[in-house]
């Protein structure tokens, strides 16, 4: 059985955190793919060194950058990215099962939108994405 493929929105905070909790404990059928973060290096440097997601994005281009460095200098295989289209990039890709969208305020609204619209299993861990999208975010889930 394939494993399921895992993008989260949101990885250093409470909720993002708690999930990657509860998929370690069941790393035979789900992994992570990517994980995604506003600021904060120290920790998702931490995730990504158990997880080993394919992909880390930040926010933020000079988190991204600052990312990128100890990634590099720890060995891991992690390609970093940042800002707004790797989120969405992410959150879309053809690889990607599922995405967890614990990210915060109307910033989750595009890469939801881009896993709905590329017909992604959407688990939201909050409603900034329906509040601010309305009727645009639900017809991309019907389409998607």
């Amino acid at each position: 059985m394939k494993k399921q493929n895992i993008t989260i929105l949101g990885a250093t905070g409470s909720i993002g955190t708690n999930t990657l909790d509860v998929l370690s404990r069941h790393l035979d059928t789900h992994q992570v793919f990517a994980l995604t973060a506003s600021q904060q290096v120290d920790l998702i440097l931490k995730q990504c060194a158990q997880f080993k997601p394919r992909y880390a994005v930040m926010a933020q281009e000079s988190a991204g950058r600052a990312l990128a460095e100890r990634v590099k200098a720890e060995g891991l295989a992690v390609e970093v990215m940042w800002g707004p289209e790797a989120l969405d990039f992410v959150s879309s890709h053809e690889d990607v099962d599922a995405v967890m969208a614990a990210i915060v305020g109307a910033a989750g609204l595009s890469p939801c939108l881009a896993a709905a619209h590329a017909g992604k299993r959407l688990l939201l861990a909050n409603k900034e994405a329906l509040v601010v999208g309305g009727d645009v975010f639900l017809n991309a889930v019907k389409k998607g």
